[in-house]
């Protein structure tokens, strides 16, 4: 394999890149994720292609979608064993990937339970996890070609108060007086006040700040010893979470929306090479499967949907995909998305029984960030075409034969939106 290769993969589950001043927020500092944007390459246009915490994590594992159907390709930890290399999982009780197959095959896994915190001397989760990865670190990073996957899961309801950081809120025009960590999660359409709402989002804003701060400390830590510049550094996220944007507040319902579908994903290569590169590429999590293997020198089986995303990282030209498409479920409703670079078509398939299914919508991107307006009636020849082509891939996924995509006209990618 050659040289020593070493990769620290952070998800921060539930993390909203809106809230990253290096995604475009303008009312909140994260200063070690912008930090590492601007030393490092980041991917503007990564969405999921499960709107579930639970199913994306099949897609990071398998390389496969997971509305694909089953496969008989070996894992990514199954694969990353045979090449000799030593996987690590910490996070917290609360990860979903502690449960169902994803849990296994890991090398060592270390879970840190609230349970345990006093002996850690530390308040919070998150705490605990970034102490033991520098504990893991300082007693094994010299080793042999390792990939540390760490989770942490502030942002999952309830959040973690100790994390909150007052400062940086109170430093906010129109902060609130008092967070709230347990918010009321349900189908709030248009109950929700404005006042709520800004409590809500000040709150989460408050631990994502929090969040931002201990990953600061642990960026300062691989400084320290050395190693900031020998590992490959990924920050992304599992999905996003809904706070009042479109009427629900946590997972409730089925929710394509901005909030839920974006993830953050930013790389840092070992020396700090491609620094400042960003990425419009159309990404998904299961192009993190091959990427990791690429970058640990092992084979990539041909069965599976996903691209390496690591010649991008590199400069150098890679097509991954014209469109990517999403789907979410919530009890019997099941919806769908197709998103361009320049359109974005919601198409709500099935609802439950007592509610009529709504008509598609579609989106302009990336001018319609929060998906305000349907410009369904003002462009349908771009509706029609798009919804044709998702119930295709739909169709394709359901007979498991996602090899053969429809394709997009080169027309509709040419038109026009004034």
């Amino acid at each position: 394999m050659g040289r020593t290769m070493k990769c620290i993969w952070i998800v921060v589950n539930r993390l909203q890149p809106a809230y990253l001043s290096c995604y475009g927020s303008e009312w909140l500092d994260t200063f070690a994720l912008d930090r590492l944007a601007t030393e490092g390459v980041v991917f503007d246009q990564c969405y999921v292609d499960r709107a579930s915490p639970t199913a994306v994590r099949r897609s990071w594992f398998t390389g496969r979608h997971g509305f694909g159907g089953p496969s008989r390709t070996p894992g990514l930890l199954r694969l990353l064993w045979e090449q000799g290399v030593r996987t690590v999982f910490i996070g917290d009780e609360r990860s979903p990937s502690l449960h169902g197959v994803w849990a296994s095959g890991w090398e060592m896994v270390q879970v840190i339970r609230r349970d345990r915190l006093a002996e850690l001397e530390q308040e919070s989760l998150t705490a605990g996890c970034i102490q033991a990865a520098t504990d893991w670190l300082t007693r094994y990073a010299a080793s042999e070609p390792w990939l540390l996957w760490l989770e942490l899961g502030a942002l999952q309801l309830p959040w973690e108060a100790p994390l909150y950081d007052h400062d940086a809120v109170r430093a906010l025009e129109g902060a609130p007086e008092q967070p709230i960590f347990e918010p009321k999660t349900g189908r709030v359409g248009t109950d929700l006040s404005k006042e709520e709402r800004e409590v809500l989002l000040y709150s989460y804003a408050g631990v994502v700040s929090g969040v931002d701060q201990w990953l600061g400390m642990l960026l300062d830590f691989l400084r320290s010893k050395g190693l900031y510049d020998e590992v490959l550094l990924v920050v992304t996220s599992d999905c996003g979470l809904p706070l009042g944007e479109h009427e629900l507040v946590g997972d409730v319902g089925v929710c394509l929306h901005e909030e839920m579908v974006h993830l953050p994903l930013l790389l840092r290569w070992p020396g700090g090479k491609e620094a400042g590169r960003r990425i419009q590429q159309l990404v998904q999590p299961v192009d993190f499967f091959p990427t990791l293997l690429e970058y640990f020198a092992a084979p990539v089986p041909r069965e599976i949907h996903g691209k390496s995303i690591l010649g991008l990282a590199r400069g150098e030209y890679v097509q991954l995909r014209e469109y990517a498409c999403s789907i979410g479920r919530f009890g019997v409703e099941e919806w769908w998305a197709l998103r361009t670079h320049q359109w974005y078509l919601i198409l709500p398939v099935r609802t439950s029984p007592d509610r009529p299914i709504p008509p598609p919508r579609l989106y302009i991107k990336p001018d319609d960030r929060w998906e305000v307006n349907d410009v369904r009636e003002d462009y349908p020849h771009a509706a029609e075409h798009l919804e044709l082509t998702l119930r295709r891939f739909r169709e394709a996924a359901r007979q498991n034969r996602l090899a053969e995509l429809p394709e997009l006209r080169d027309d509709l990618l040419r038109i026009s939106v004034e």
